[in-house]
């Protein structure tokens, strides 16, 4: 991702990296996320498929529900 903000998002042009983030990505055989509960306290909303962003809050919106 910085090679490409380097060489075509932003060439020649000096910035500064302010955050950086790492996640890991929830994929499987289904396009369908993951939404449920596990035991009495943990639950889970994974397998976005890299969708995170744009389905995150419906993600967790149903997870709230679950709760």
């Amino acid at each position: 991702m910085e090679e490409l903000l380097k060489t075509v998002i932003l060439p020649n042009t000096s910035y500064e990296i302010e955050h950086r983030w790492s996640g890991i990505m929830g994929v499987g055989n289904h396009k369908k996320p993951i939404v449920e509960q596990l035991s009495n306290h943990d639950y889970c909303g994974v397998r976005m498929g890299g969708m995170g962003v744009a389905i995150g809050s419906l993600i967790g919106q149903e997870l709230a529900d679950l709760i």
